[in-house]
């Protein structure tokens, strides 16, 4: 039996990619295996879209040469963002890589494994390939929730990104293909469904002329089961009044708001090339507020971007403690190539971009703690996901997978909780991130 040794690196729409593909393997033959030094073939799938993010990358690959010295016919395959950003470099950096593979040529993924030609680099900037229900996929998230990609690739070329040059123009999957593969997820005992792409409030515009999240919402609604549906990266300006109200009227969707605002600064959202104003952001905060009492808002902003001033950065952190966000993610800005900003003056020193992240996650640390001191007492459905030291820990529709916190159920109250079972939990206590609670 061939063995595979997979390694995933990178973001949720990178996921999906990395278990379709471990998909085709298995229907290859292949069995899988945490130990590389055992396996025939090593996939690395791969993220680029900042440096950390591209360095990890060649962190990894680098580490696979020695696998090769012991085991000269094992075949290591490098796919996704990596290969596509610096495809021109590969060939002379890595001579013991088998294969380069772009995310839009994975179409080509079987036949390229199953060939035993000469090494190569497979890579499309005009990225096409998106996955369907009929292709395999194996989870390597718990089998209780998954990730659903809605659409590949992006039309919003913000100043400082590099995803639409390596991913290509937005690409939507049929409402029917969308509704088909979560029908299966839930003949599979899935209970949370995240709807995910770079843009999921510009669903289905190629397809169907408009944009169709709200269309699809509906669908999704009809699928029978006991699941939940939970929407991720949305843009600001474009969370309609009518997805609003149909998250309102839905009893599949949570009114969870992955709202990534960037900044606040009006200066700075347009040297980003973000479609919206500061004053924008406020009437969105309000609207959800005013529709949901119980609303979660999550968002991601940057700090050191070219130009952020003192006065910039000190409005964004005004803002959100005026306007407290559920959740808060940050990053650095990177001057990447191919990114407009690349050429922009005024550029942040590095340590006064470290100062400003670091003085903006210990102000969303307090917001958060003063948060979750509101939850004192509450019930929330949630599913156990994993055991930790002297914890049962679990997820509400309040928390998004792999990036919020987490319920904790002490075991010594609790000791024959099943992973994957969805308990009633009462709040009885809180830290700055995660809550503790016990069994109703």
């Amino acid at each position: 039996m061939k063995k595979a040794g997979v390694i995933h690196l990178g973001c949720s729409k990178n996921q999906v990619d990395t278990e379709v593909l471990m998909g085709f393997l298995k229907n290859l033959g292949y069995t899988f295996t945490p130990h590389s030094e055992e396996a025939d073939l090593i996939l690395v799938n791969t993220c680029a879209f900042i440096k950390p993010a591209w360095q990890e990358a060649e962190e990894n690959i680098s580490l696979l040469e020695k696998y090769k010295k012991i085991n000269e016919n094992l075949k290591i395959v490098v796919v996704g963002c990596y290969v596509e950003r610096f495809k021109e470099e590969l060939e002379n950096k890595y001579p013991f890589v088998d294969l380069f593979i772009g995310p839009g040529e994975y179409e080509k993924f079987v036949s390229l494994i199953t060939s035993n030609g000469k090494r190569g680099i497979y890579s499309s900037p005009a990225s096409s390939f998106i996955y369907n229900h009929k292709m395999p996929r194996i989870l390597i998230s718990p089998n209780f929730w998954v990730y659903v990609k809605i659409a590949e690739g992006c039309n919003n070329f913000c100043s400082y990104c590099t995803i639409p040059f390596i991913r290509g123009r937005l690409r939507s999957r049929s409402i029917e293909d969308i509704v088909k593969e979560i029908e299966i997820w839930i003949g599979k005992g899935v209970k949370e469904v995240n709807l995910i792409a770079q843009d999921t409030t510009r669903y289905g515009e190629d397809l169907y002329g408009r944009p169709s999240l709200v269309d699809l919402l509906r669908n999704i609604e009809k699928i029978r089961g006991d699941f939940y549906v939970r929407i991720l990266y949305s843009y600001p300006s474009r969370i309609s009044e009518k997805l609003i109200e149909a998250i309102k009227n839905s009893e599949k969707v949570v009114p969870y708001f992955d709202i990534p605002i960037q900044h606040v600064s009006d200066v700075i959202l347009k040297r980003m090339n973000r479609s919206y104003k500061k004053d924008d952001i406020i009437k969105l905060w309000h609207r959800i507020k005013e529709n949901f009492e119980n609303a979660v808002i999550r968002t991601t902003v940057m700090v050191g971007f070219p130009g952020e001033t003192e006065e910039n950065f000190e409005e964004l952190i005004d803002f959100i403690k005026k306007y407290p966000f559920d959740r808060l993610g940050a990053f650095i800005y990177y001057n990447e190539n191919g990114t407009i900003s690349k050429g922009f003056e005024n550029q942040v020193d590095e340590d006064e971009k470290l100062r400003r992240y670091e003085i903006l996650m210990e102000t969303q640390k307090k917001i958060s703690k003063k948060l979750n001191a509101k939850l004192l007492g509450k019930e929330f459905d949630v599913i156990i996901e994993d055991e930790k030291g002297k914890y049962f820990v679990g997820r509400s529709w309040r928390e998004a997978p792999e990036v919020d916190g987490l319920i904790m159920i002490p075991k010594e109250k609790e000791k024959t909780l099943k992973i994957g079972s969805k308990v009633r939990v009462k709040i009885k206590k809180y830290r700055s991130y995660d809550l503790l609670g016990e069994l109703v």
